[in-house]
């Protein structure tokens, strides 16, 4: 499954549910519909259905990604501890352990971090030639032959709408208006900040080399991770990477770098020397190492 295919599946309404059968504790399906659906449209049949349905679909999603659990006795429980559910921020380190990492294809959502890789990729070209043609043509040209074998592989308009809104909260990029369409803008600073516990120890100070390597493991859709790399090669295996760092990744550093989470450091002498994605009057611009502040 592919929390991308519906796109009426957004985070407030796996938040609301969630929160629900905490409440619940223990619920049937029913009892969810029963609380959810508002009694106005009980007597309107193609309204019910369409809230029937979008409400089946969530619970079925949360099922699916283990934010909610069904017991043999059909009963619903919650499947992550009640304080994950505490704050909107809570909700999304939450749902980002749920949805993110997933590098292998039999997995669900593998499609939605591959298209995040993708996207990571294409630097400022989402924001031009691509954006032209709504990303997915390209990217199922780049992707389909080794990876999207069928229709559910494939990106479409409903899956894109999805990707958006889920790609925002979970910290990738930001919404905004560009050239009379809407762009996610390539910045993995939500992201990275709340992988960094993961990477580092706090005070800890690394190359530039050590971090990508680790980083890798931590978010393969980021530059160094398997996604990251597979959709390099499909699709800008002819350009030079070497030791390049991609816009959405060079973005969230800078951010975390200003915001003293990490300390971005450009050593002249050293033996392996990093690019920043250009970005005018930055004062970071090449790197050689990063230190871990904490916060």
């Amino acid at each position: 499954m592919e929390i991308i295919n519906d796109a009426r599946i957004e985070w407030r309404r796996l938040w609301a549910l969630a929160r629900l059968v905490a409440d619940l504790e223990t619920s049937t399906q029913q009892e969810i519909f029963d609380l959810l659906q508002p009694q106005v449209l009980t007597d309107k049949s193609a309204a019910a259905t369409v809230a029937g349905s979008t409400t089946a679909i969530a619970i079925r999603q949360a099922i699916d990604i283990g934010l909610l659990q069904e017991r043999e006795d059909k009963t619903i429980s919650l499947g992550v501890s009640s304080d994950k559910l505490a704050s909107e921020s809570a909700f999304r380190d939450c749902m980002r352990d749920l949805l993110l990492g997933v590098t292998e294809r039999h997995r669900s959502n593998y499609l939605f971090n591959l298209f995040s890789a993708w996207y990571a990729v294409q630097d400022t070209r989402v924001f031009y030639e691509l954006a032209e043609q709504k990303y997915f043509p390209q990217f199922n040209a780049d992707m389909s032959p080794s990876q999207a074998t069928d229709d559910q592989r494939l990106f479409n308009d409903t899956k894109l709408n999805g990707w958006r809104k889920w790609a925002v909260f979970l910290g990738l990029g930001w919404s905004m208006r560009f050239n009379g369409r809407e762009v996610v803008v390539p910045d993995a600073t939500g992201r990275l900040r709340a992988a960094l516990p993961a990477i580092f120890q706090e005070g800890e100070y690394m190359t530039l080399e050590q971090f990508i390597e680790r980083l890798g493991r931590a978010c393969p859709e980021l530059d160094g991770g398997k996604l990251f790399t597979l959709c390099w090669q499909a699709s800008r295996g002819s350009d030079v990477q070497g030791n390049r760092l991609s816009l959405m990744l060079s973005t969230g550093l800078r951010t975390l770098d200003r915001l003293q989470s990490i300390r971005l450091e450009y050593q002249a002498d050293s033996l392996s020397v990093w690019q920043l994605y250009p970005a005018q009057g930055s004062v970071h611009q090449q790197l050689t190492h990063i230190e871990y502040l904490g916060g």
